[in-house]
């Protein structure tokens, strides 16, 4: 009878050490992670920053606003996500409607609405430059 009560004692220890594991794995899920960007190596400009999907990336000295945006569309974390990952320097600038953007050393992250795959045909455009990797 008593190792059943010290089986029984076990058991609820181990119940209870999974809980108090899983209740404490949760607020780590609110910093969840993205892989938004990766380093690309693209002539003439050397290392620079792309989307995981290939396209080129972006800065600018001032935000993109209204109609620019439709041009230089941000690059944004995915829903559910908070941190990008893919090279250092990377946060994120609060948008409207709880969006998030994508930030290098401080500066917002766009592509750009003529580029095709890996081009790289926006730098110079309107002020912005190509994104380039450290």
């Amino acid at each position: 009878m008593a190792q059943a009560g010290a089986v029984v004692g076990i058991v609820v220890l181990a119940l209870s050490m999974t809980f108090a594991a899983a209740a404490t794995a949760r607020p780590s899920e609110k910093g969840k992670t993205s892989m938004v960007v990766e380093i690309v190596n693209r002539a003439p400009y050397g290392d620079m920053l792309a989307t995981v999907r290939g396209a080129s990336l972006y800065t600018t000295p001032v935000a993109c606003t209204g109609g620019c945006l439709t041009i230089w569309p941000p690059l944004l974390m995915p829903k559910g996500t908070k941190i990008p990952t893919g090279a250092a320097g990377l946060a994120t600038a609060k948008l409207k409607h709880h969006r998030r953007q994508v930030t290098f050393d401080g500066k917002r992250l766009y592509t750009f609405d003529g580029d095709s795959g890996g081009d790289v045909t926006g730098n110079g455009v309107e002020g912005f430059m190509v994104a380039t990797a450290p």
